[in-house]
């Protein structure tokens, strides 16, 4: 069994890899998705509200949501804060992975983060690959995706591991040019995989 990191920057098209991959039957992990649910449990709620205040999530009756709005404006705006949060999720996160990755038993499993490249201790992966894409493609589609500002998108783009930062933790480049030929390269990468001359 190989365990292959899919990272990339926001909006590069990371999940369309990943649904791609599902679509084929492989298992995926989405540590965005997962990161969304574990941020609901007591005991990250807590040390996040303790980091960033209480304004940090807010309440439906006796649930608690997160303010997702709040978070990014406090930990993109400031290093040491968005690297305290890291210190809170990327544990939580890797623990969780490792739960589901003892369930699996395909030949590959993929883990699809933004910020793999930027943990200090991440999983031991076989490989890594880096989805690429055009800068202002990127950010018209996060725009209407998300709703956000365009000085907004690039202070998160910022906040995120660099390709060229960490070119040599990377094995496989994937480069997203918003058409089908996206799944030619998905398809050419899973053969090089069951060829293992994946270098």
């Amino acid at each position: 069994m190989k365990v292959i990191a899919i990272t990339g920057g926001i909006g590069s098209g990371k999940s369309k890899v990943s649904n791609y991959l599902i679509e084929k039957g492989y298992p995926v992990y989405s540590a965005d998705d997962r990161s969304k649910q574990l941020l609901l449990e007591d005991n990250i709620r807590l040390k996040i509200m303790d980091l960033l205040g209480s304004d940090a999530y807010t309440r439906d009756g006796k649930v608690y949501l997160a303010n997702k709005p709040y978070i990014a404006s406090k930990i993109f705006s400031d290093d040491l804060l968005r690297k305290k949060m890291e210190g809170i999720i990327h544990p939580a996160v890797r623990q969780d992975f490792e739960g589901w990755l003892n369930k699996q038993s395909a030949e590959f499993i993929f883990q699809e983060s933004a910020l793999i490249l930027a943990s200090k201790k991440p999983y031991p992966f076989d490989k890594v690959i880096y989805v690429d894409a055009d800068l202002d493609q990127r950010i018209q589609g996060i725009m209407k995706r998300d709703k956000s500002s365009r000085e907004q998108i690039l202070q998160r783009i910022a906040a995120q591991p660099q390709l060229e930062d960490h070119i040599s933790q990377i094995d496989y480049i994937i480069n997203n040019k918003f058409d089908d030929s996206l799944f030619d390269e998905i398809d050419a990468l899973i053969e090089d995989l069951k060829n293992d001359n994946y270098e």
